[in-house]
């Protein structure tokens, strides 16, 4: 049996402006970095195999903190980077792109190929494919907890895809900075136990949800 840990990497400058990353090179700020550490507070009984990461600096910062401790590298999976932005929208809000017939086709079309960002149904093939080769990789017959750092589009489509949503109503899933998200496989296949969990501040120990508590 193998479960996925799924962790939305730490808030950054841009997250707080509401501006479109894409793979643009930027770290978590300081609340990004107090989020970091509550995840590694909240993880802090689980037992991971591996930590995995999106190439980008933001979610390797928010894998370390939970890898270190436990002697374990952040291995990067080029699988779970953001998902590919032009220039022409890098740094600018859904605001700014309001109207923008490019915009509305893509929010309606998850299969639609644009000049300015990455389709969303490329994105879920990437990840879903970078997940069922972290599986392969499992020791066969032995219960693998696998921890995934990356973005809220491409967690999202995960998510999507192993409850078997409509890719078209991926947005309906929520998936913010620093939370939490586990889903466990057996024979029966994937089950979501945690969706969307943000650890507060907390003192170890309390105010974990059954998911994280150790066993």
């Amino acid at each position: 049996m193998t479960s996925l840990v799924l962790v939305r990497h730490g808030v950054t400058d841009w997250n707080e402006d509401g501006r479109l990353m894409g793979r643009v090179d930027l770290d978590i700020n300081a609340r990004g970095r107090v989020q970091a550490a509550c995840v590694a507070e909240a993880l802090a009984d689980v037992a991971l195999d591996a930590v995995y990461s999106s190439p980008q600096p933001r979610a390797r910062q928010t894998a370390e903190p939970v890898a270190v401790p436990r002697g374990l590298s952040v291995v990067v999976e080029p699988g779970f980077d953001e998902v590919w932005l032009s220039d022409a929208w890098k740094g600018k809000t859904v605001a700014e792109l309001r109207g923008d017939s490019e915009l509305e086709r893509v929010i309606e079309d998850p299969t639609y190929r644009s000049e300015v960002i990455e389709p969303i149904a490329d994105v879920q093939n990437r990840c879903v494919a970078a997940a069922e080769r972290l599986f392969e990789t499992a020791e066969t017959g032995t219960e693998q907890t696998l921890l995934i750092v990356s973005h809220g589009d491409p967690l999202r489509v995960l998510i999507a895809h192993y409850l078997k949503l409509e890719l078209a109503r991926f947005r309906r899933l929520a998936c913010d900075n620093g939370s939490i998200s586990w889903i466990r496989f057996n024979q029966r296949g994937p089950r979501v136990e945690l969706l969307n969990w943000v650890p507060p501040g907390f003192q170890a120990g309390s105010g974990k949800p059954a998911a994280l508590q150790s066993s």
